[in-house]
């Protein structure tokens, strides 16, 4: 084998391995984490001009049922104020709830899973002993991308309006989180082992009372019901398949 044989073949393995480095290299990012959620469709409430701290406020006391096997996940219980037409109202003037610090530790959301209520803001800390940098962005009818930002970093959202978000990180293909954001203080959250609720401090009137499934495997239900001062509408949430 002549010099000049083995110099072609040393240049022909050399651009096979470029090749071969080249598509991983498309592959991989041809596979960004962009997965597709099912979401709920965000709403933006009117607030008017009516307090929650100046109200007169009832309970609403319930329990849920379910026809099959419930999955080992949340379920979200809210209100919707209703107006005189019997459609989603103003939702009224309350103090949004503190800030919420979720954590990028291990390439992971902590806590991955938070029912919000709108106007509340979420502050993401890459707070990472090493070097790594993180992505935040979201999907479903919210969505928004907050950069990409560097060890000791942190980037701030505010919802305002009410719906679900899928939560994830560009970089980091198994790192997913998921918010429900509230139209309003009046929601309970159910955890797998819970089936029955109280939301107190409700402003007397009308509402529409829906459910939401972190994992949707029951029919999501809703029912009108009337709150009074001082009183407790009780009502039964039957999850069917």
């Amino acid at each position: 084998m002549t010099n000049m044989t083995r110099k072609l073949l040393l240049l022909g393995g050399v651009l096979a391995f470029t090749v071969c480095v080249t598509a991983i290299v498309k592959a991989q990012f041809a596979s960004r984490h962009d997965p597709v959620p099912t979401y709920s469709k965000a709403v933006d409430y009117k607030d008017g001009d009516w307090k929650w701290s100046e109200s007169k406020t009832g309970t609403v006391k319930g329990s849920l049922t379910f026809s099959a096997r419930r999955p080992q996940q949340p379920v979200v219980v809210y209100l919707v104020k209703l107006g005189a037409d019997d459609k989603p109202g103003e939702q009224g003037l309350f103090d949004a709830p503190d800030d919420l610090s979720v954590s990028q530790k291990g390439a992971s959301f902590e806590p991955s899973f938070s029912v919000l209520v709108r106007k509340q803001k979420v502050k993401f800390l890459n707070d990472e002993k090493s070097e790594i940098s993180h992505n935040v962005y979201f999907l479903g009818d919210i969505e928004a991308d907050l950069g990409i930002f560097e060890q000791g970093e942190s980037r701030a959202h505010e919802f305002e309006k009410a719906g679900e978000v899928s939560v994830h990180c560009s970089i980091h293909k198994r790192m997913d989180g998921k918010f429900y954001v509230a139209p309003n203080p009046a929601f309970a959250v159910l955890e797998s082992n819970e089936s029955s609720f109280e939301i107190k401090n409700v402003p007397a009137g009308k509402y529409k009372l829906h459910t939401w499934q972190k994992q949707k495997r029951f029919k999501d239900f809703e029912t009108t019901l009337e709150v009074t001062d001082g009183g407790t509408a009780e009502v039964t949430v039957e999850m069917k398949r």
